[in-house]
């Protein structure tokens, strides 16, 4: 059974809401009682629930991200980047495939928006939202409202790099900073091929 924070408050000897101070890290709850709060979170295996934290706090913690194919030659490594970027800000990925389909583009994109992703990053230049309704960057494309991730060579590869770079330029975007321009372009290797 999940333990709720009911029930570290009680084997602290504190209230629900010191419990919940402890957990966002507010400086002004006192070194001793922080200490007893984390020694029954731990004792109890305490696991906060990360529904009721964004409702409370309107972050979900989940980026979008939509392709045509996932088995594209590409996906693999651009996806290890993007996490790798995207994990030092306590950010999941939430992938989806819209099979170049408009039908299930839609699904798609109305099931991250259920989820309050915070971001989106697209790929799929055929089947591109109507609306934005949260910071959206594309790959190797442009659209009103998105940043465009674009070659300085034409075509368009993700790779790690560029996953890396496409989350930092996410979060740069989430947290309210404006870039400079609507399209960033990528250097790419001269040899890069279809």
């Amino acid at each position: 059974m999940k333990v709720t924070m009911t029930q570290v408050a009680e084997h602290a000897g504190v209230d629900k809401a010191t419990v919940s101070r402890v957990l966002r890290g507010d400086s002004r709850i006192s070194e001793k009682t922080r200490t007893k709060v984390m020694k029954s979170v731990r004792a109890l295996n305490y696991r906060p629930d990360l529904n009721a934290r964004s409702l409370s706090t309107n972050k979900s913690g989940f980026i979008g991200v939509v392709v045509k194919e996932i088995n594209e030659d590409w996906v693999a490594n651009f996806m290890s980047g993007l996490d790798r970027s995207l994990s030092n800000y306590k950010y999941d990925i939430l992938l989806k495939c819209t099979s170049g389909d408009k039908r299930r583009a839609i699904y798609e994109y109305t099931k991250l928006a259920d989820r309050c992703v915070e971001g989106m990053i697209i790929s799929d230049v055929d089947n591109f939202p109507e609306k934005i309704i949260v910071p959206t960057l594309t790959l190797g494309f442009k659209r009103p409202g998105a940043i465009a991730l674009l070659s300085d060579g034409g075509y368009f590869i993700p790779t790690f790099e560029t996953g890396a770079q496409a989350g930092r330029l996410l979060i740069k975007l989430i947290s309210g900073k404006t870039l400079p321009l609507n399209e960033i372009i990528i250097k790419t290797e001269k040899d890069a091929v279809n």
